[in-house]
């Protein structure tokens, strides 16, 4: 790889890759005394470019739960992002178990905030993992004082609301139903409500909820749920009652019966104090089971390798993978979850 890279007339100089995945590879870069991160990917087309020029030129500049975009150029057949670099991400933060009980709530609602922001412009991420939403640290300006700002990143398939025919993108294990049949040839920006859901789940048990092996395995497990079993299966966590409530309403199979954003986030609001009273007492303060937290994350990843700071991660992007039969239901709830927890997949 070059030293150097110049986008816009803006030389960069390349100091070390932070990640690479199916749609390319990122880098750490430095001009002018910032540094930023440079995604190298295959260009897709003029499509591409417009978007891109759209984000760039008003749209992200005041959103404050997206990774900003600075610039963007094509090169022969690759396209060049400068991005916004971020200090770690979720999914670090998840296998070296540094989220804290009581922040939950704030960090869920940050990301939420960045998916209402996509959803306000009329676009859909359809890619929401841990992987994508990175963190920054915000310093007081006497230094005294930090705060984390979770924002959402990964533009590689974000797509516009009125174009979004039905095809698979995305990571396996996030996938609504409606991606992986042939019953419709559109679908909304209700996939990133079930896929958030999905996160929620993981953030809360730090267990993923659909799990397989193979692209099969885990279509299969997410094609196979009914509301009744994923409803059992939220009943059983030892989480708030108001999480639950919110899961199963985020993660019904039927897009048009799951909640949108803005219902969403109004269901993350403060209650009450009695309500609060009333929720901590049918709560256990205990955290769920951390059984083997760091092999079941650090299987599905097997890249990181490298220093968990300053990563951006953009692994298993699946696109243009054939629709999925739907399966006969499982005859046992106990068959969905003695699927492996293997969670690094190359398709």
């Amino acid at each position: 790889m070059q030293n150097t890279i110049k986008v816009n007339n803006k030389e960069y100089t390349i100091l070390y890759q932070i990640g690479q995945g199916a749609a390319g590879k990122v880098f750490k870069a430095q001009y002018q005394n910032e540094l930023y991160a440079i995604k190298k990917q295959e260009f897709f087309g003029e499509g591409e470019l417009e978007f891109y020029d759209q984000l760039i030129q008003q749209k992200f500049k005041r959103c404050k739960n997206l990774i900003q975009i600075y610039d963007f150029e094509q090169i022969g057949r690759f396209s060049y992002i400068v991005m916004e670099l971020g200090d770690s991400c979720l999914y670090n933060e998840l296998i070296q178990n540094k989220i804290d009980q009581k922040n939950i709530r704030f960090i869920i609602k940050q990301i939420g905030s960045g998916i209402k922001e996509l959803h306000e412009m009329g676009l859909a991420h359809r890619d929401l993992k841990p992987e994508n939403i990175l963190i920054k640290t915000i310093f007081s300006n006497d230094k005294n004082e930090s705060q984390q700002v979770f924002k959402i990143c990964d533009f590689g398939v974000v797509k516009n609301i009125s174009n979004l025919k039905t095809k698979v993108v995305g990571t396996p294990y996030y996938l609504a139903p409606e991606l992986l049949t042939n019953n419709n040839d559109y679908y909304s920006t209700k996939c990133d409500i079930w896929s958030f859901g999905i996160l929620i789940y993981e953030i809360l048990t730090r267990q993923l909820m659909f799990k397989g092996k193979t692209f099969q395995e885990i279509s299969n497990a997410i094609l196979s749920a009914t509301d009744d079993y994923i409803s059992d299966q939220i009943n059983q966590l030892k989480i708030e009652v108001d999480y639950k409530e919110l899961l199963k309403n985020m993660l019904k199979v039927n897009s048009n019966q799951r909640y949108n954003i803005d219902q969403v986030l109004e269901a993350l609001k403060p209650k009450s104090r009695s309500t609060s009273r009333q929720r901590q007492n049918n709560f256990s303060m205990n955290p769920p089971p951390q059984i083997s937290i760091r092999s079941q994350f650090q299987n599905r990843n097997n890249q990181l390798s490298q220093s968990p700071f300053k990563q951006i991660q953009n692994f298993n992007i699946i696109q243009q993978q054939s629709i999925i039969q739907k399966p006969q239901q499982y005859q046992n709830k106990s068959q969905q979850n003695n699927l492996s927890n293997v969670r690094q997949l190359q398709f």
